[in-house]
């Protein structure tokens, strides 16, 4: 398995926070067998949860905490850049990060700029939902199979750049995963 395959690999490890023996990677050939894995390690049949849902509060709860501000201040559509203050704006939004409790955080560019996938809310809501979705399940909650599915999906978008997969397709032979 090539460089792109390991570190997809590792996203899932970090994500459902599990380990992936090397000899279960090799029957991981496909996103369903790998869904199929990870269901069983994960005992997927709980009841289905919204975990951007969960990050969304979780966020709004530490910038309101952190930043000072009202409830009403902190919605979905809330760019960070209209509620992180200019000057010490790295500062802050490391704060913020710790005071929800979720990584991997996002960074910001090397200019102090949100990246268009967390420069809202909302959008940084999805980012823990997809890279620590398992940070953000409380006590003993089980996995759902969609859920996983979901997770996976992301994963395979924002790791390996494949939008548009079938379950069944090889990771290696049809999607081109080296």
């Amino acid at each position: 398995m090539g460089l792109d395959g390991i570190e997809f690999i590792m996203a899932v490890e970090d994500a459902f926070q599990v380990a992936i023996a090397d000899d279960a990677v090799s029957r991981v050939d496909t996103p369903r067998n790998l869904v199929d894995f990870l269901c069983e390690r994960l005992g997927a049949d709980g009841e289905p949860i919204c975990l951007e849902q969960r990050a969304f509060h979780r966020l709004r709860r530490a910038a309101m905490q952190v930043l000072g501000r009202d409830r009403s201040d902190i919605v979905p559509v809330t760019r960070w850049d209209a509620i992180l203050p200019g000057r010490q704006r790295r500062h802050y939004w490391q704060l913020l990060g710790r005071a929800a409790s979720i990584a991997p955080w996002p960074k910001l560019s090397i200019w102090g700029s949100f990246r268009p996938w967390f420069a809202t809310v909302g959008a940084t809501s999805r980012h823990p939902a997809t890279n620590a979705p398992a940070s953000l399940r409380q006590g003993s909650e089980e996995w759902t199979r969609s859920e996983v599915e979901t997770v996976v999906t992301r994963l395979m978008r924002e790791t390996l750049g494949i939008e548009d997969f079938g379950w069944d397709q090889g990771f290696i032979a049809d999607l081109g995963v080296d």
